[in-house]
Parts: C-alpha cells; sequence; structure tokens
C-alpha cells in the first residue's frame, strides 16, 4: 500500500511539475472588453496576427507529430450578449450549421472546460479532418481550430491535445 501511494504521489509530482513549465499566454489585449489568456506548453511557438480588428493567433508546436492551432476571437451582433449556456437546442443547431458548412462529415458535442466554460466541440470526420472548439462570450466568438499540416485524420490526441491547451483558457475581464 505504501508503494502504491509513493507511486501516486510522483505521479502528481510529475504532473505538477509539466504544469509549472507551462508559460501563460495573454491572446487578446483589451480588444474585445476582456483578454484571453493560456498557458502555453514547452515547446509551443505563439503568432498572433490582426485582420481588421480579429486578432488571429497561431500554435505549432516543436514536435511536428502534434497538430496546428489557430484560435480567433471575433465580436457577433447576432449574438450580442449571449453564451453558449444561454443558447436553446434549436440555436445551438444553427451555430452548428454554420460552423460545419464546409465540412464534409460534420458532428458536435457540448463540452466544458476545466475552468468551467462551455464550448462546442465540432468535429469533421472525413479525410481531411479538422475540428472547431468554439465558446461564445459576451456577444464574442471564441473559436480554437485544430488540424494536421498534411490534412491526415486528425487522432483522439491530436483533439485531446488542443483540448488540454483550451482547458487553460482564461478569461479576464478588464
Amino acid at each position: 500500500m505504501k508503494k502504491i501511494l509513493a507511486l501516486l504521489t510522483a505521479l502528481v509530482l510529475l504532473g505538477s511539475v509539466s504544469m509549472a513549465l507551462a508559460e501563460p499566454v495573454k491572446l487578446t489585449e483589451n480588444a474585445s472588453g476582456f483578454d484571453l489568456t493560456l498557458d502555453l506548453p514547452e515547446g509551443a511557438m505563439l503568432n498572433v496576427e490582426t485582420n481588421g480588428e480579429v486578432p488571429y493567433t497561431f500554435i505549432t508546436f516543436a514536435d511536428d507529430t502534434l497538430p496546428l492551432i489557430y484560435i480567433s476571437v471575433a465580436p457577433s451582433e447576432e449574438y450580442e450578449g449571449e453564451t453558449l449556456a444561454s443558447l436553446s437546442t434549436e440555436d445551438l443547431d444553427v451555430l452548428f450549421a454554420t460552423i460545419s458548412a464546409d465540412m464534409d462529415k460534420p458532428s458536435y458535442a457540448m463540452m466544458k472546460t476545466a475552468g468551467g466554460y462551455d464550448y462546442m466541440l465540432v468535429e469533421d470526420d472525413s479525410e481531411t479532418d479538422s475540428a472547431a472548439m468554439v465558446m461564445i462570450y459576451e456577444g464574442y466568438f471564441i473559436q480554437m481550430t485544430v488540424w494536421n499540416s498534411s490534412y491526415e485524420t486528425l487522432t483522439a490526441e491530436d483533439t485531446a491535445a488542443a483540448e488540454a491547451l483550451l482547458d487553460t483558457l482564461a478569461i479576464v475581464e478588464v
């Protein structure tokens, strides 16, 4: 029993060390009444480009087996003051249809981040697989898109890597 406890303690400590190595970064700077931050894991590189007033954050990894990710934050008059949790099932279906319009074989599931934010996971289960994780916060779309550089089918590990990154997301009111 002591060996099991020692092993569990060691695993917890190892897990906390990897979290300590994560570098917190700010994705938006008061562009929309709030800032977004997330913990950038070791080996991840960040590039932020702005098109109009929409910041696009591109995340790549030194490990080229990991997927490519981009995050955008854009206002939406249609969902002004809304969150995903406030939308009806019909509204969620309309949102899904909009997000998945260019996908061949889309599906979606409602999920929650470790920080308690609701998001819609939209996956394309075709040969050119991609996934989008969409939040609505105060009428802003926060979208993370994930795919492989060669457009190979995403694996469960690819999606899990993106979801782990999304789990570190924090919305900070300014």
